[in-house]
């Protein structure tokens, strides 16, 4: 039998997700939009100046989807100059792929436009409310952190 309150809880979700999904992109594409990336080239990026060298294959497992998908853009970072791809000498068969200057330089160029896009929108806003949202995004972080790594976790499991 399914729990009521937790058909609310979803219901009300997807329908602040579907919300975000709409929002969000205006924020994401400025930054793209000056950087001639898009968003997932973004993301990757950001990923790998994180995680330092990963393997195509882990890769694939944190950005799941078509796995053409990745590889183009693996490919067209590569063709950018912004990754480098290079198999692994103990195991050829493992193409490892690690952000260059180039790179870091574009993550960077992203991150200071993101930032005056968020300084646009929070100077439209009250203090009270500038700290909501700061509050609010903290806590998503935080939850949807806590989500990845239980899925990650029963993932593992099975």
């Amino acid at each position: 039998m399914t729990d009521p309150m937790i058909e609310r809880r979803l219901n009300h979700l997807s329908a602040l997700m579907d919300q975000m999904a709409l929002v969000m992109p205006r924020l994401m594409r400025s930054s793209c939009d000056e950087t001639d990336l898009t968003p997932h080239q973004g993301i990757l990026l950001r990923a790998l100046e994180e995680r330092g060298p990963t393997s195509l294959t882990e890769l694939r497992q944190s950005f799941p989807g078509a796995q053409s998908t990745l590889s183009e853009i693996v490919g067209r970072l590569a063709r950018l100059g912004f990754v480098q791809k290079k198999p692994l000498p103990a195991d050829r068969r493992t193409v490892m792929v690690a952000i260059t200057a180039r790179g870091r330089a574009m993550v960077e160029q992203q991150r200071k436009v993101m930032r005056e896009r968020h300084r646009n929108v929070l100077e439209k806003l009250s203090s009270e409310d500038q700290d909501r949202i700061v509050q609010a995004m903290e806590t998503v972080a935080e939850l949807f952190g806590r989500a990845a790594a239980a899925v990650q976790n029963a993932e593992k499991e099975e």
